[in-house]
């Protein structure tokens, strides 16, 4: 997967989503996706399967609103 996102450092935060009873949630957060991703994938493991972890939201520093959605890092 490629990141189309040519940013300074601290510019965008990445989210990495998983899905808990229904809800939508945070999971790990980071300024770079690689990041945001091995946090997410500490979580669903140490979570015994009770979170799954779904796609990563980037999210413009500042903003309330996602810009563009990831996929999850393979």
């Amino acid at each position: 997967m490629s990141i189309n996102i040519q940013s300074a450092l601290g510019e965008y935060l990445f989210l990495a989503m998983g899905e808990c009873n229904g809800h939508k949630v945070v999971m790990g957060i980071g300024y770079t996706p690689e990041y945001a991703d091995k946090k997410a994938k500490q979580f669903e493991s140490s979570s015994g399967g009770a979170v799954k972890y779904i796609d990563i939201s980037v999210i413009k520093t500042g903003d309330k609103e996602k810009c563009k959605t990831l996929e999850k890092l393979k």
